[in-house]
């Protein structure tokens, strides 16, 4: 299954919610392998990974828990104006990471976006989400950014920076250290209609209630 960019990719960030699906054959750059665990695995006690070496055009990542999520993959950007969203996004038969920036103003977008965690409404900017999806064998796994922050040190036309995040497999809650680094990736505008559903989708999830706490 290929991810790509989509309104249902973006969807899995603000519904939490972990898709079906088979792993299709072919080469893979990541070394991409889950452990399976019964009970939710809390890395509170892990130490964050080092971020890897950048690879110009690439997003490169490193892991740590209960998830092997290493690996390195061709990644693209595309952007909005109107709502002011970046996305980065890796992705190969398999395995996909994506990187939602819900963007400052253009003179102020070097800088920190912590990760938010969103139920309902639109975050503040800066800030970011990241998912990951992972299928495989007859399984597959949905990851939701829980905390930390990405950093963006280059913004033209091209996108650079990192991330160091905990994420939470949606069904089980096991959780996983997640870095990585995205290295000069070309910026290329959102299609106007993918654009404009991304903002009525962002208008309908503003109007659903306030946000609810999800961990105590």
């Amino acid at each position: 299954m290929k991810i790509s960019f989509s309104l249902s990719v973006y969807v899995v960030l603000l519904a939490l919610a972990a898709c079906g699906g088979k792993e299709e054959s072919g080469e893979r750059e990541g070394d991409v392998a889950a452990l399976e665990s019964e009970d939710p695995i809390s890395v509170d006690t892990v130490p964050m990974p080092d971020f890897p070496e950048p690879r110009r055009g690439w997003l490169v990542a490193s892991s740590a828990g209960a998830y092997d999520l290493r690996g390195e993959w061709q990644a693209r950007a595309a952007i909005c104006d109107d709502p002011p969203v970046l996305e980065v996004l890796a992705d190969q038969p398999g395995f996909g990471t994506l990187i939602l920036l819900q963007l400052p103003a253009p003179d102020a977008r070097l800088t920190r976006y912590p990760i938010v965690v969103v139920d309902s409404g639109v975050p503040e900017p800066p800030a970011a989400q990241i998912g990951v999806q992972l299928f495989q064998d007859r399984s597959s796994h949905a990851f939701q950014g829980l905390s930390g922050e990405v950093e963006v040190y280059g913004f033209a036309e091209r996108v650079s920076g990192r991330y160091a995040v905990t994420l939470r497999e949606i069904q089980t809650d096991d959780e996983a250290k997640y870095a990585g680094v995205f290295d000069g990736i070309p910026i290329e505008p959102l299609p106007a209609e993918m654009c404009l559903a991304m903002k009525e989708a962002l208008a309908a999830a503003d109007s659903s209630g306030p946000l609810e706490e999800r961990r105590q």
